[in-house]
């Protein structure tokens, strides 16, 4: 399956979708993707993995890289891993996903703080618009 990846808005946070294989051959989509979010001012990001067929160590690198550009900025990374059956989660954690990033289930999960501070009136910024996203595919 083809490398996707789409972005949108919630809560403040931009959240990247990816879904298909991340290897050699699209690797560089989502790099350049996730580059120009950083570079375009995107300092809080939920990278949605759950839909990821494969991911092999230049997919992680790529996941790595983004962490550090984002800390770098004093910016934050969350990331949604496939559920706990799937092969794709178990290679991931032979990498130590887990103990390098913030990994949640849902991207609902991963802004649940959020989504709760909207609720409650203690959210410090307006919730966004939902923002047009893109579409980044390799063949």
């Amino acid at each position: 399956m083809a490398l996707s990846v789409s972005y949108g808005e919630r809560y403040g946070w931009t959240v990247v979708q990816v879904a298909g294989e991340v290897d050699i051959s699209g690797v560089a989509a989502l790099r350049e993707r996730l580059q120009r979010l950083v570079t375009d001012g995107c300092l809080r990001m939920v990278v949605d993995i759950s839909r990821v067929d494969f991911c092999d160590s230049t997919g992680f690198a790529v996941l790595v890289a983004t962490r550090r550009m984002l800390s770098s900025r004093d910016g934050q990374l969350r990331l949604v891993l496939p559920g706990p059956d799937v092969h794709t989660r178990k290679i991931l954690q032979l990498f130590g996903i887990e103990r390098i990033f913030d990994v949640h289930d849902s991207v609902d999960e991963a802004l649940a703080d959020l989504r709760e501070a909207v609720l409650t009136g203690e959210a410090v910024e307006a919730v966004p618009r939902p923002r047009e996203g893109t579409r980044a595919t390799t063949d």
